[in-house]
């Protein structure tokens, strides 16, 4: 009843799924993305998202570019935790900043787990892989050799990795203090843009959770080792289809940040030039 068929929705569609017939607006479901850029765009409302009408923004609320660049300026991996727990309702309100992220697949679910005996599980089951890893790959004095023959540009990597390896070996785990909860971004193995869905979903929770002074950790690389799991698979009820795409550690941090660094500049090239400011 809102819509006066002005069209802009249809403009802004990438999907082509809106079309204006005799000025009434068509929509194609089977098409839809769920962008939800037509929602946003209506300058009449007229386009409900799951039954709810959207709210306009509040610009006032907006962080000015000082705060945004203070947070990322603050944003480092938290790995020491004080071992109090996080209230239900504050991770309920973390995962749920996964539905604002820009994202193509809506297939996705969160799985938040706080049961301290299952964290103990995910740090046994990386613990144990990455033992096997030291073994195989420092064990015998021959793969150094290995290495620099064959993998000469991987040489540097793989001589920084055995200090890591062996500290995990001294203190027989993953973390050092366990995190107080940890968010897993889950879905089907095969559906298209997953992993990318996946990522913006857990920094948009990363970010929210820096902001509420909580320590995030990305698991980045050990949700491979998780999945290939069986037993935690199905400690966790992930079905056959099912794969974690992400993990996040949470928790309330013991070492505060208190200084500014100034991050790793990347290098810019302004069009085909290779030099230039």
């Amino acid at each position: 009843e809102k819509c006066n068929g002005c069209g802009i929705c249809v403009k802004i569609c990438h999907e082509h799924c809106l079309s204006l017939s005799d000025g009434e607006l068509k929509i194609e479901y089977e098409f839809c993305s769920t962008c939800s850029q037509c929602v946003a765009v209506c300058p009449r409302q007229a386009i409900l998202w799951d039954h709810h009408p959207p709210l306009r923004f509040d610009r006032t609320l907006y962080p000015r570019p000082e705060q945004v660049m203070e947070l990322f300026m603050e944003r480092r991996t938290g790995r020491e935790h004080t071992g109090k727990s996080i209230d239900r309702s504050t991770l309920k309100e973390i995962a749920a900043m996964a539905a604002y992220a820009p994202t193509h697949n809506f297939n996705l679910r969160t799985i938040i787990i706080d049961d301290v005996e299952i964290i103990r599980q995910i740090d046994s089951v990386i613990y144990r892989f990455s033992m096997n890893l030291y073994r195989w790959l420092y064990a015998p004095e021959i793969m150094h050799f290995v290495v620099r023959a064959f993998a000469p540009a991987w040489e540097s990597e793989y001589l920084k990795a055995r200090p890591k390896l062996e500290v995990l070996r001294n203190r027989q785990r993953l973390f050092r203090t366990m995190p107080a909860a940890v968010i897993m971004v889950v879905g089907n193995r095969r559906a298209p843009l997953s992993l990318q869905s996946a990522q913006y979903a857990l920094y948009n929770m990363d970010l929210y959770a820096q902001s509420m002074g909580l320590a995030c950790r990305n698991l980045v690389g050990n949700q491979g080792i998780l999945n290939r799991n069986r037993q935690f698979r199905k400690l966790i009820r992930l079905n056959r289809k099912e794969k974690i795409f992400g993990t996040i550690a949470l928790g309330h941090p013991a070492i505060r940040f208190r200084n500014k660094v100034t991050g790793k500049s990347l290098s810019v090239q302004w069009n085909n030039h290779t030099t230039g400011r």
